[in-house]
């Protein structure tokens, strides 16, 4: 037993849990490179645009922002990198706040997006930037100990010990991440364990591995919850669509399962409506760089 308890304190073994935890998800979703993960992502954007413009992300924001505000970390003038904008909603709020803002994502559709959103606001303080923070040369770039804030939301490009490390080494001062904390749609899961004959586990996307990470390294992160829920009756072929489109980008589908999904869809619908029931835990976490207290030792 002494020998787990001094393990749960070291970083190497939530660096490794993580690796070990990504390796598991790209497995299950035969995404194994940069270039697969933006192909993702363009083949989602419209769908991800879709969603939040109908007002289905705006809660989430709101909480990221009050969060924030919160902890004192947003100010006038601010430096913010956004790591894995996607389609710049949130790049938006920080951007209306801060002086000024660069917005990261490897794919040109969502960066697409953003450009929209920044033309329609009239906002003059963001930098988009097409690439993966993977891939990114905080030196070459000018990026080392750069922003006042460091912020990646529900981003992919943060995945592991070296990512999270390089988030932080951007900072001067302030990180901000985020990604699930569980996940409970029983669609979702049940259409995925029969597609993928596999488990439906978030794997590396879970904060159970960058908070403990950020712990074992002497850092003390705030943490907050986000809770979405979404309960509504659709006709069936708008389900089919949704779901469909989750399985594929998120599975790596083809598009022979779309058979499956109609069935599983007909199956769970009543007097021409399909029931979807949905709640989503986001783990939200903000540190200062500059605070830390010595690691534990056993």
């Amino acid at each position: 037993m002494k020998g787990k308890l001094k393990e749960i304190f070291s970083g190497v073994f939530w660096e490794e849990a993580w690796d070990e935890a990504g390796r598991l998800r790209r497995e299950k979703t035969g995404i194994h490179n940069g270039l697969e993960e933006a192909a993702k992502w363009d083949r989602r954007a419209g769908y991800f645009e879709k969603r939040v413009s109908e007002d289905k992300g705006t809660g989430r924001i709101h909480s990221i922002m009050k969060f924030l505000r919160d902890e004192n970390v947003i100010f006038p003038g601010m430096k913010i990198v956004d790591v894995g904008c996607g389609n710049g909603s949130i790049t938006v709020e920080l951007a209306a706040e801060a002086g000024e803002i660069y917005a990261l994502d490897p794919s040109e559709k969502m960066l697409t997006y953003l450009m929209k959103k920044i033309k329609s606001t009239g906002l003059s303080n963001v930098t988009p930037v097409k690439g993966r923070w993977q891939e990114i040369d905080l030196k070459e770039k000018g990026w080392d100990g750069y922003f006042d804030l460091t912020f990646a939301s529900m981003s992919p490009g943060v995945n592991n010990g070296h990512t999270l490390r390089k988030l932080i080494d951007a900072s001067r001062k302030y990180c901000y991440f985020s990604t699930f904390a569980g996940r409970m749609d029983e669609a979702r899961s049940e259409l995925w364990e029969l597609i993928t004959d596999k488990p439906f586990i978030t794997e590396d996307l879970d904060i159970i591995y960058p908070f403990n990470l950020l712990y074992a390294w002497g850092y003390r992160p705030s943490m907050r919850y986000h809770q979405h829920y979404r309960y509504e009756k659709m006709p069936p072929g708008k389900a089919v669509e949704e779901l469909f489109q989750y399985i594929k980008t998120a599975a790596g589908a083809e598009d022979t399962a779309r058979e499956t999904v109609e069935k599983y869809v007909a199956s769970k619908s009543d007097n021409g409506l399909f029931t979807y029931q949905m709640e989503i835990h986001h783990g939200m976490l903000i540190w200062d760089k500059t605070v830390m207290v010595p690691p534990k030792t056993q």
